[in-house]
């Protein structure tokens, strides 16, 4: 059985699993929008720190001074030095209120910011959530090539990401390979990967579509039988057994001698157990 008999259920599935251009595009503003917001808060954020900064030292600055008077004062004599002193010790006090204001103040401010860095990192992770924050760095990170259409580049700047614990753009860039290079050596290991990356993370929907291509693009590879058994699992996740089975008997039709032909057996008779046969009564 080959896999185009099967490819009207992948294409159900895929109908649910491309983000439409349009949508992509939305997403990308989205991105650049809470980029800008927060670029201009940090502009913002600088400019009042500075100025209430400056504020504090202005009055850092009027005491001091009236510091100084005091102790010029101090030579006065009589009355007249108990006036000088009375009225430097409100001074004081005033400014003493003002900076304790000032303090709280930043205080509030500071509050604020780090709220406002929490909703950002928020916002950040719900993109994050629907895979547009990672195309979008995965796309930058393309950009910063100096030969962008260097396929040996793209794949070891994949595989660094992965490496770096960068799964989600790395499962960008493996898609990416196989979309600009779908016959190139190599497309089907990168299509295998960008796979069990989107199956790790539970997105099976897109895992099968992903794999589905690589056993349909590549049949005679190595990653075709890995790619099937991963389609039956994913089937079996989107609770269609019947569909898993099929896949699972076309690894042993097609690869009967691999290693995966041998999974393929052993997890259709745990999905697919015999009927227990029973004895027949002793008359």
């Amino acid at each position: 059985m080959r896999f185009r008999r099967l490819a009207p259920a992948l294409l159900l599935l895929a109908a649910g699993c491309w983000v439409p251009m349009e949508r992509g595009r939305q997403m990308d503003a989205r991105i650049a929008r809470l980029e800008v917001e927060t670029r201009e808060q940090a502009r913002q954020l600088d400019e009042t720190v500075k100025l209430k900064l400056g504020q504090v030292d202005q009055k850092l600055r009027e005491v001091q001074l009236k510091l100084d008077e005091l102790n010029t004062s101090a030579r006065a004599k009589g009355a007249d030095l108990g006036v000088a002193v009375s009225r430097l010790q409100e001074d004081v006090v005033r400014l003493r209120g003002d900076l304790d204001a000032q303090v709280h103040q930043l205080g509030q401010l500071d509050a604020a910011v780090k709220a406002g860095s929490k909703e950002t990192d928020a916002r950040l992770a719900a993109l994050k959530g629907t895979g547009a924050l990672d195309e979008a760095m995965a796309r930058q990170k393309l950009a910063d090539l100096p030969k962008p259409d260097d396929q040996a580049a793209v794949l070891a700047l994949a595989q660094q990401q992965e490496e770096a614990g960068e799964k989600g753009v790395a499962r960008e860039l493996y898609l990416y390979f196989v979309r600009r290079w779908p016959k190139a050596d190599h497309a089907d290991e990168a299509g295998l990967r960008a796979g069990q990356l989107l199956a790790a993370m539970g997105r099976w929907r897109e895992a099968v579509v992903v794999l589905g291509k690589v056993a349909e693009d590549h049949p005679r590879s190595a990653t075709a039988a890995t790619a099937l058994l991963l389609v039956a699992d994913g089937m079996v996740q989107l609770d269609r057994k019947d569909d898993a089975r099929a896949f699972l008997q076309q690894v042993i039709a097609e690869h009967p001698k691999t290693e995966a032909a041998a999974k393929a057996r052993a997890r259709l008779a745990e999905l697919f157990p015999a009927p227990r046969k029973v004895p027949p009564k002793k008359r």
